[in-house]
């Protein structure tokens, strides 16, 4: 299979030392280094910020988790103008607690889903109407997945949890049938995601999010 679309990887030295001031501490005080590498997500959801989330994910390692509710964070959508309107979309929501992806569920069997905030199920009636997602406490879920240890397609072709949406039974709408999310671990319990989606052959980076377990609160 093609490996286009191949990422630059740029990395400051202040990334450098927060990666690995983050994963000693997370030795000493999980908690802690959970909390402040999800700061640091947040930090890294501009468009600036691009070449830094693919020296990021590179530096990631294949996760033996999640497993359970994670709690998510959109970082950067951007391979087309859907997708960019998709991402100005959900952070408006999640600033506004209202329209938005809230994270994705792991199974160990392999299974999983995304979930998104109940304000969610009218734009998503009107958006994909022939599309009918469960409900589960105060969230709509869909949207699934099989999930796996597998090399990435794009160099350098590193160990990844797949994200795959492509099984028949699981009729997902729009492009996720072509859409394929990888997961790297950055520390325990915080993962850092890339999208991407295929064109022919080939493969390419359409944006990235963030993961963490156990969700906050919890």
């Amino acid at each position: 299979m093609s490996q286009t679309h191949t990422p630059m990887l740029t990395s400051t030295t202040p990334d450098v030392l927060l990666l690995e001031s983050l994963r000693s501490l997370s030795k000493t005080d999980p908690a802690q280094a959970r909390q402040a590498a999800w700061e640091w997500f947040q930090t890294l959801q501009s468009t600036q910020a691009q070449s830094r989330l693919d020296w990021l994910f590179s530096e990631g390692v294949a996760p033996t988790g999640p497993e359970g509710d994670c709690e998510g964070i959109v970082m950067n959508l951007y391979g087309s103008i859907w997708l960019s309107g998709l991402d100005r979309l959900v952070r408006l929501g999640q600033l506004f607690g209202g329209i938005g992806w809230t994270g994705k569920t792991f199974n160990s069997d392999g299974t999983g889903y995304n979930r998104l905030s109940r304000s969610t199920r009218i734009p998503a009636f009107l958006t994909i109407p022939g599309y009918r997602f469960r409900h589960v406490d105060d969230e709509l879920v869909g949207f699934d997945f099989f999930h796996s240890i597998e090399p990435s397609p794009l160099a350098p072709c590193q160990d990844v949890r797949a994200i795959k949406y492509d099984a028949p039974q699981h009729n997902n709408p729009l492009v996720l049938p072509r859409t394929r999310d990888e997961l790297v671990q950055i520390i325990p319990d915080v993962y850092l995601g890339r999208a991407t989606l295929r064109s022919g052959d080939s493969w390419k980076v359409v944006g990235y999010f963030g993961l963490r377990s156990p969700q906050r609160g919890v």
